[in-house]
């Protein structure tokens, strides 16, 4: 099982992450490992406004007290 889920997908606007344990940090990266946004965020679900990326394939990081995981997502 995942330990979150990121919607829509493919995003316009705003990404949100919902996660069953506390997000401590959100990194969002491009095909090529850059960072493209780095938040602190604590509420839940969590939203990220990706408006200013341009189209693509990007991948979101959440960290937790229980690890790391990683998903993909598409901007259209």
């Amino acid at each position: 099982t995942s330990i979150f889920n990121i919607y829509p997908n493919p995003v316009n606007d705003m990404l949100f992450i919902e996660a069953e344990i506390e997000i401590e940090e959100v990194s969002i990266f491009d095909v090529y490992g850059r960072v493209q946004n780095l938040s602190a965020i604590s509420n839940q679900p969590s939203v990220i406004d990706v408006s200013n990326l341009n189209s693509g394939v990007y991948f979101v990081k959440i960290v937790t007290s229980e690890g790391e995981a990683v998903k993909r997502f598409i901007k259209d």
